[in-house]
């Protein structure tokens, strides 16, 4: 598969053309020049006739010839960002380098032709900007190459990890993974409650925009795991960045506090009223970059490796349903692996006080924590192999069980509940089949149901 770099011939387009030809020689891949040449509206330092493009074009190949580089070359006519989004090579390129300036005026209803082209293209796109010059250094193995890449845990996030491995296979990347995150939102995605009386709070856990320490441990796990284990040599930094607002703006704050070089991003490619309505990470980040961006689409393939779960909740209810499920949960585990058991206590309105004034995650209530917890470890098997695996044990109260035990699933990480439904006389709402309807419909985790 080809490297191909759009070219306007102008010095910008130069540049990204230079940092192309190195980023070719490195993977071994050829380098289509696509030159467009746009007679209505041409650029000011760019070729004046389809006569001067082409001849333009084909110096440009011969500067980036060498024996180890095979350079092909196209001349496009028409407008940059519909011409390159039809053509076939490039939707079957490795990889689309163009420069970010130098493709002429920008207007409110005309998008620059670069994020015309992101939001369309099936191939990493990478925009270069005036330190594109970094690039092909790094490429050429002259230096290290700093690199940002934003983590949310998406589909196109992933897609972006992915494609930090085939970069740190061309050379020595410093990758700082960084997530935005908003204080407010991860306490009530994580079940850890906020106090009414504020005043009693530390003065630096008292500003909400700053994460108190058990949800950055939370965070901060999430992160890494989300990242894994890259290729390549460099070091990686995991960075949490809590903020409100355009998750863009914050990404580039962080760029330009560190300096980095590069800014890789995944793009949901979303258009018409779903781009207003939720945003655009990699809009945001292509307009208003200093550096040279990545975005990388969610075609890309993402390679996953069919494993056991790692860690698996189980609510329980202290009935014959919770022991099915937990000997289920128990068999799908692999050795070294974690099973995690869960009793949500169900909130009474005498309790009220004693919630107000609690901080983090609601336990039992304290007259009922220890028995609970001792009943809990009490149901853990003793047969062979069960010891292989990790037990750990919880009660929470809350109002709404199925938001509990979600809340659960995310604080301790699992890979999957395991859920048995019971119909205990007299209990009926607590592990049913409404409940159980509400997890699959809310839970951001694979829910298996063992139905009574």
């Amino acid at each position: 598969m080809p490297v191909v770099c759009a070219t306007n011939l102008s010095e910008p387009s130069s540049r990204a053309a230079k940092a192309a030809a190195a980023l070719a020689t490195r993977l071994g891949a050829p380098l289509w020049l696509l030159g467009v040449f746009d007679g209505e509206h041409p650029v000011p330092d760019g070729p004046v006739s389809l006569r001067d493009a082409s001849r333009r074009l084909e110096a440009e190949a011969a500067r980036l010839r060498t024996p180890g580089l095979p350079v092909e070359l196209r001349l496009l006519e028409g407008s940059p960002g519909k011409v390159l989004v039809e053509d076939e090579l490039i939707r079957g390129a490795r990889l689309l380098l163009l420069s970010a300036e130098g493709w002429g005026p920008v207007s409110w209803r005309r998008a620059p032709v670069h994020e015309r082209i992101v939001q369309s293209t099936r191939v990493p796109v990478l925009v270069v900007r005036r330190e594109g010059e970094s690039l092909a250094d790094w490429a050429r193995g002259g230096r290290r190459l700093q690199v940002l890449v934003g983590v949310d845990g998406s589909p196109s996030s992933e897609c972006a990890v992915a494609w930090l491995h085939e970069l740190r296979r061309v050379g020595p990347c410093d990758v700082v993974a960084t997530s935005v995150c908003s204080p407010v939102e991860e306490r009530e995605r994580l079940g850890i409650h906020t106090p009414v009386h504020l005043e009693m709070l530390d003065p630096v856990v008292r500003r909400i925009e700053v994460l108190d320490p058990e949800v950055e441990r939370v965070l901060m796990r999430e992160l890494i795991e989300r990242v894994g284990e890259l290729p390549g040599e460099g070091r990686l930094e995991a960075h949490l960045e809590p903020g409100f607002g355009r998750p863009s703006d914050h990404l580039l704050h962080v760029a330009h506090a560190r300096g980095v070089d590069l800014v890789v991003v995944g793009t949901h490619q979303r258009g018409g009223l779903a781009r207003l309505w939720h945003g655009s990470v990699s809009a945001g980040v292509l307009r208003h970059a200093e550096q040279s961006v990545a975005c990388v689409p969610p075609f890309h393939p993402v390679s996953r490796r069919s494993v056991p779960p790692r860690a698996v909740l189980v609510p329980v209810d202290f009935s014959e349903a919770s022991s099915r499920a937990i000997s289920q949960a128990r068999s799908l585990v692999r050795p070294g692996g974690r099973v995690h058991l869960l009793h949500v206590h169900r909130r009474k309105s005498s309790e009220r006080a004693w919630v107000m004034d609690h901080y983090g995650v609601l336990p039992e209530p304290p007259q009922e924590r220890s028995a609970v917890l001792e009943r809990l470890r009490a149901m853990v098997p003793h047969e062979d192999g069960a010891q292989e695996v990790h037990w750990t044990v919880e009660g929470v109260t809350g109002d709404d069980v199925a938001r509990a035990i979600c809340q659960a699933t995310e604080r301790e990480g699992v890979d999957l509940v395991c859920l048995g439904t019971s119909h205990v006389p007299g209990r009926a709402s607590y592990l049913s089949d409404a409940v159980a309807r509400a997890l699959v419909a809310r839970c951001r985790r694979p829910v298996m149901v063992l139905h009574a």
